[in-house]
């Protein structure tokens, strides 16, 4: 028993040894990020900084901008692997591997942010898929930014009707961005966010496409001036965290991590909407016109449109997980009714 007693407190002893050196432990943490740095991201720098504050110092973030350290399509997968400990990405750059996730980027499902954050956060809770397409990239969720809802951007003064789009060239990017433009009988072009506003002065695009605020950020509205919206919500990028690195991480850092994540996806919700209302304001002081896509047309647009989120549940049956996308696809329903 003297011995069994001794063992007990050398074993208790050690055990108490780890944990204290795995708090003392410093960790130096790689993120890995598609995009480059700018007023957007500054929710997610905010993140890091509240990490590294409540751990003492003991967790550092770097965020690598730019795809510094991988592109869009890969930074997950080296999240995953090891190479690089956290990474933000869309998930419509890994449409074979996150099937679900992916849907959160379909236009004409949602009318504000907060509806589509809200939205794929209980599906993600009430769906383990969610989960096991994570797992299966091994990387862990932490928060999902938010995007400002989508305008059109052009010279003429007819974009808030079917009739005053039809004919027109306007910027496409996605898959099923597209079918919506050609479903409004526009011709869908596709261009990046920077090629948008050279696409506008040439007169090679009659309207761009973006959240209200990157419409100030790139100066879209002084090649521009007519403003109709917005015409489409949803989500952006995901930001994960490899399963490697979480596991490395003490209990208690896991547990501010976790915090910290749905404290900044509020913030992000929050900022969103102020960066919003300060686009507005100053496209208005630049004399654009914001207008709204009239309702009755808005509607008789999302009618000409093929039914997307069925169009997803298709394909995803076609892939092997119907069921599972049926009944996501009936709850997604049920929420946004």
């Amino acid at each position: 028993m003297k011995h069994l007693l001794i063992g007990g407190i050398a074993a208790a002893a050690g055990l108490a040894a780890m944990l204290q050196s795995a708090s003392a432990q410093q960790f130096n943490l790689r993120w890995a990020h598609y995009l480059p740095n700018g007023p957007f991201l500054e929710v997610e720098e905010g993140f890091a900084k509240k990490i590294e504050e409540r751990t003492g110092g003991k967790v550092k973030i770097t965020i690598a901008y730019s795809g510094a350290l991988g592109g869009a399509t890969e930074v997950f997968t080296l999240a995953g692997r090891g190479a690089v400990d956290m990474a933000s990405a869309a998930p419509g750059y890994y449409p074979d591997q996150l099937l679900f996730w992916k849907a959160s980027q379909i236009p004409f499902q949602f009318d504000t942010p907060n509806e589509a954050i809200a939205t794929f956060k209980t599906l993600a809770e009430e769906f383990p898929v969610f989960n096991e397409e994570m797992d299966r990239l091994r990387v862990r969720y932490l928060l999902q930014q938010p995007l400002g809802s989508y305008y059109l951007v052009g010279p003429g003064e007819n974009c808030d009707t079917l009739a005053g789009i039809s004919g027109k060239k306007i910027r496409a990017f996605g898959a099923d961005i597209p079918k919506i433009i050609s479903a409004a009988g526009a011709t869908p072009i596709t261009l990046t966010t920077t090629e948008m506003y050279e696409a506008l002065q040439r007169g090679t695009l009659d309207y761009a496409n973006a959240d209200i605020g990157n419409v100030a950020a790139l100066r879209l509205y002084e090649v521009g001036k007519n403003i109709c919206g917005p015409v489409m919500t949803f989500s952006g990028h995901l930001v994960v965290i490899g399963e490697r690195t979480w596991k490395r991480l003490p209990a208690e850092y896991q547990k501010i991590f976790t915090e910290e994540a749905a404290a900044a996806q509020q913030r992000y919700l929050d900022w969103i909407a102020e960066n919003g209302r300060r686009a507005i304001e100053t496209i208005g002081r630049a004399g654009a016109v914001i207008k709204p896509f009239k309702p009755d047309e808005f509607a008789k647009w999302k009618a000409a449109t093929p039914d997307l989120l069925q169009g997803w549940v298709d394909d995803v049956s076609r892939r092997g997980k119907g069921e599972e996308a049926k009944k996501v696809a009936e709850r997604w329903r049920e929420l946004i009714k």
